[in-house]
């Protein structure tokens, strides 16, 4: 992602306050959503974006347990930024399920927290089954300056004063792996009204095992869109081994547009 920064538009980033709508509409799809593809007891571990905690994902995190998979918090607080001290503990916590289990783990990364789902992918890749993020930024360079980032100016602003020595941390001071394609199965579902990360940095090249999901809503809602949660599911049902692009028919088409069957990323 060279050239022009591309900030997400003021409309778009007025349009955040819809997160809670989009709350209260999973109540009249829930039956629908019953609906959406089994788990088979998989091990996922979710997440959360930028300042935000375990309960930010707790409604996400039900539904896959109802959908029959094991679904983890992080449980590492609030998530403060990249930072390579919680790095190494998330690591040591995806290798202590793979060994509870018996199996690779699924990662499902909200904006910031999908970074650190892909740096794992990368890094671990033997005990990651694949990984979905949600709104994340991950084409975003080590820069970290407000005018030289394409994510909402007031929250890069908040992250320095939160990360006065972030350009000192080793995982910021490293080769940001999280540009590259993961060595797993990896989905990314945007938005192109994300009021908070543009879309154009939450999208990845398509390939054999990687492909990008659009679906309508805000970045605040994309832990509690219904639209989000059926793909989820979908995705993380699939067989070890088996994965497969979202499927293509009719009905997709019409709730997640040209992005189920795209073969590039949209322009």
């Amino acid at each position: 992602m060279e050239g022009a920064i591309h900030k997400p538009s003021v409309v778009s980033s007025m349009l955040e306050l819809r997160a809670p709508f989009e709350a209260i509409s999973l109540i009249p799809v829930l039956p629908f959503l019953q609906h959406a593809p089994r788990g088979e007891g998989q091990p996922v571990i979710v997440f959360p974006g930028f300042l935000a905690g375990d309960n930010s994902t707790y409604l996400l995190r039900r539904f896959l347990n109802q959908q029959g998979f094991k679904a983890f918090p992080w449980k590492m607080g609030q998530n403060p930024g990249l930072q390579d001290v919680l790095y190494r503990r998330l690591e040591k916590r995806v290798r202590g399920l793979y060994k509870a289990y018996g199996k690779p783990v699924s990662l499902v990364g909200w904006s910031l927290g999908g970074v650190y789902a892909r740096t794992l992918a990368h890094r671990i890749p033997e005990y990651i089954r694949q990984i979905v993020t949600l709104a994340s930024p991950f084409n975003l360079s080590q820069n970290t300056n407000t005018e030289d980032v394409g994510v909402s100016g007031p929250i890069i602003k908040i992250y320095e004063r939160l990360n006065p020595r972030r350009l000192e941390d080793e995982l910021i001071n490293g080769e940001p792996i999280w540009r590259e394609a993961p060595p797993v199965p990896s989905t990314s579902i945007y938005s192109m009204t994300d009021g908070i990360a543009s879309w154009k940095y939450c999208i990845d090249h398509v390939g054999d095992h990687t492909e990008n999901l659009r679906v309508m809503g805000s970045h605040s809602g994309m832990t509690h869109n219904p639209l989000v949660l059926y793909a989820l599911a979908d995705r993380l049902a699939q067989a070890e081994g088996e994965w497969a692009p979202f499927e293509a028919k009719w009905s997709h088409r019409i709730f997640y547009g040209k992005s189920a069957c795209a073969s590039e990323v949209p322009d």
